[in-house]
C-alpha cells in the first residue's frame, strides 16, 4: 500500500514541479514584455533593439530641405488648376498617388474639391520632418494637409 502512495506522490510532485516551472516561465515572459525587452508587432516578436530598428528605422532624417511645404503646395494646387493631374501627383507621397489618381477621376467632385483649396498656406506646424496646415472649407470642419520630408530633403504631400 505504501508503494501505491509513493507512486501517487511522485506523480503529484512531477505535476507540481511542472506547474511551478510554467509559472516561472510565465513570469519571465511577462517581465520581458512589460520591461519592453520583447515587443510584438503584427504577430512578429522583436527580442532586441537591433531587430526592431532594422524593420522600423528612426523617422527623423536630418538633411537640409531642398524645397518647402509652401512651394510643394503652391505647385500642386497650380497643377490641379491647370488640370495637369499627373504633374500634381508628383507632389504626393508615392504610396498614396494611386488613391489620389482614382479619386481625381470623378470630374464633378474633383472640380468642386479644387475650388475649396486655399490659394496659399501659412502658419504651418513643422516638427522635424513633418508639417501640418489646417484650413476650413466653409463646412465647419477643420481640414488638414500633412507634409513629409524624404531622406533626400524633398517635402511632399502625405495627405490632403
Amino acid at each position: 500500500m505504501l508503494k501505491k502512495y509513493k507512486k501517487l506522490f511522485i506523480v503529484l510532485g512531477v505535476i507540481a514541479g511542472a506547474l511551478v516551472l510554467l509559472q516561472l516561465n510565465h513570469l519571465f515572459v511577462r517581465y520581458k514584455i512589460e520591461s519592453g525587452a520583447w515587443v510584438n508587432y503584427n504577430g512578429k516578436w522583436y527580442t532586441s533593439e537591433e531587430d526592431l530598428r532594422k524593420d522600423f528605422p528612426p523617422q527623423y532624417i536630418d538633411v537640409p530641405a531642398k524645397n518647402t511645404p509652401e512651394e510643394v503646395y503652391t505647385e500642386f494646387r497650380q497643377a490641379l488648376l491647370n488640370n495637369q493631374i499627373d504633374n500634381a501627383l508628383t507632389f504626393v507621397r508615392k504610396e498614396n498617388r494611386a488613391a489620389y489618381a482614382e479619386a481625381f477621376k470623378d470630374g464633378e467632385k474633383f472640380d468642386a474639391w479644387v475650388k475649396t483649396l486655399p490659394a496659399s498656406i501659412g502658419n504651418l506646424r513643422i516638427n522635424d520632418n513633418w508639417a501640418h496646415y489646417d484650413w476650413e472649407k466653409g463646412d465647419g470642419l477643420k481640414h488638414t494637409i500633412d507634409f513629409g520630408k524624404d531622406s533626400n530633403g524633398y517635402w511632399y504631400i502625405e495627405y490632403i
